[in-house]
């Protein structure tokens, strides 16, 4: 999935009421490409008014991105990449 691709998928599942996740299977495999992602998350949240609460992540990408998003708990999402948004 292109970034633009994701951020098009994620600008229309927000602003949805309660708690909302996505999920993707096929995720960056570099750092620095995880991290423009999901600055890119936390920043379209912000504009659609929905924070992101929860990152999940494989185990072997916490450290990393750990250090990045400090403000989000970034906890073990198996295979895959899983944002949870809340109001």
């Amino acid at each position: 999935m292109s970034h633009g691709e994701f951020e098009r998928m994620l600008a229309a599942l927000l602003p949805s009421p309660g708690m909302t996740s996505l999920t993707l299977t096929e995720f960056p495999d570099g750092d620095e490409q995880l991290t423009r992602l999901l600055e890119s998350a936390i920043r379209l949240g912000e504009k659609q008014c929905s924070r992101l609460e929860e990152i999940h992540l494989p185990t072997g990408r916490m450290a990393a991105t750990g250090a990045f998003f400090k403000n989000v708990p970034v906890e073990d999402g198996g295979d895959v990449l899983r944002l949870v948004f809340g109001h």
